[in-house]
């Protein structure tokens, strides 16, 4: 509701510090009754002003590359885990003074840097990533173990030497997945690589566990990782991503112009392909509403307490719209919702749960401006942390 309050310049992605410190809770109250260790995966989310909120639920961060490794070294200050399907001489070169895990994804890699890495840095502890076949996910291109996948090594490519170089073992498979999976892949992995428990100091069990969503029954998962660690006495790590901030923020946005042609199209001030790539790639449907009170329109119901305007399937409601982005792309369309009242020019329409897995993969095609960076903060007051300009798009094309 203090959304109606601001005088939010749009596009700009919000994230709301109230709903965030929701789904903190419930990611430490897993933490805490498991005894796991659970860290932020940057590569879903890594609005690093932000990080302070996180910090007190929180054990690090775990990056996919050099610049989310140095990212969260430098502005979480807790754990770096470090996990790439391939490193380079010179990505090792810079983990080794900042990272505490460096997993890696084969063995050739592993036997090729681990001496100079515990030369150099006795402290950090080597890890290799596991395809244990199981697949969860349903989608292909977010499926770890689907067919021929490059994601980790199966066990017959691993070789009982890989122990003399590893602490620990790293199973990714799971993707907004629910506790019935997580369990199954604990279980999987006790059936299928048991004889290695013995072996290691921890297992990371990787990230896609949907742990804020309304149907993830969390006791299921910390009863199962609780029985895990008394039967093997090993440190259990978890790295969710994008459930941390489920639902706790938006993008909000401004309808730029209105054109007919079979249906009533809306055209916005952002974009699906340049600012919520998601919504084209998994695919995906945000949820959105208008921002404003409905009771002032002729055609809304007479409800003063009605402020939001809820976006339905098409003809659930009597305004049906086709939402399209602003780039010149033809696929640059977001979906196509029904509202009670009309939409009109200036509107403010605004997009839920979007702070996962979007302005960390946004971008300036066409050369239309990036949303800001803002955060809703508990009191009310919105601020925006960071503004984008004509220099960010131009500084990247040469």
């Amino acid at each position: 509701l203090t959304l109606l309050n601001q005088n939010i310049k749009t596009p700009a992605y919000v994230l709301d510090e109230a709903a965030l410190e929701r789904n903190l809770n419930n990611i430490k109250d897993v933490k805490d009754r498991s005894g796991a260790k659970i860290i932020l995966a940057l590569k879903g989310f890594s609005m690093f002003p932000s990080f302070h909120l996180f910090k007190p639920y929180l054990d690090g961060t775990t990056a996919s590359g050099i610049y989310e490794a140095k990212l969260g070294q430098e502005y979480f200050g807790k754990e770096v885990h470090v996990y790439s399907p391939a490193y380079d001489d010179d990505e090792i070169e810079q983990l080794i003074p900042i990272a505490d895990h460096i997993i890696f994804n084969s063995s050739n890699q592993l036997k090729k840097y681990a001496a100079r890495i515990k030369k150099e840095n006795q402290k950090i502890h080597l890890g290799l990533r596991v395809n244990p076949e199981l697949q969860e996910v349903g989608t292909a291109l977010y499926n770890p173990c689907a067919p021929c996948s490059r994601m980790g090594s199966i066990k017959s490519e691993i070789s009982e030497d890989v122990f003399d170089y590893i602490d620990g073992l790293h199973f990714h498979i799971l993707c907004e997945s629910l506790a019935e999976s997580s369990v199954r892949l604990i279980d999987l992995v006790e059936e299928k690589f048991g004889e290695w428990l013995g072996n290691i100091k921890w297992i990371n069990f990787g990230g896609g566990h949907y742990i804020n969503h309304k149907e993830y029954d969390k006791e299921k998962l910390i009863d199962r990782i609780k029985k895990f660690k008394a039967k093997h006495n090993i440190e259990v790590i978890l790295e969710p991503g994008g459930t941390m901030v489920m639902n706790a923020g938006y993008l909000v946005t401004t309808v730029l112009d209105k054109i007919k042609n079979e249906k009533e199209i809306l055209v916005l001030d952002t974009s699906a392909t340049a600012h919520m790539p998601d919504v084209l790639e998994m695919p995906y449907r945000p949820n959105l509403f208008k921002l404003g009170n409905r009771s002032n329109s002729s055609d809304a119901p007479r409800n003063d307490e009605t402020v939001f305007d809820h976006g339905a399937q098409p003809n659930e409601k009597k305004y049906n719209y086709l939402l399209g982005g602003r780039t010149c792309l033809t696929g640059d369309v977001i979906g196509e919702y029904s509202f009670d009242a009309p939409i009109n020019i200036g509107d403010k329409l605004v997009f839920t749960c979007m702070m996962q897995y979007s302005f960390v993969k946004n971008t300036t095609f066409n050369g239309i401006p990036l949303p800001d960076l803002g955060i809703l903060k508990k009191n009310g007051e919105y601020e925006v942390y960071r503004r984008f300009g004509y220099e960010d798009f131009k500084n990247k094309l040469g």
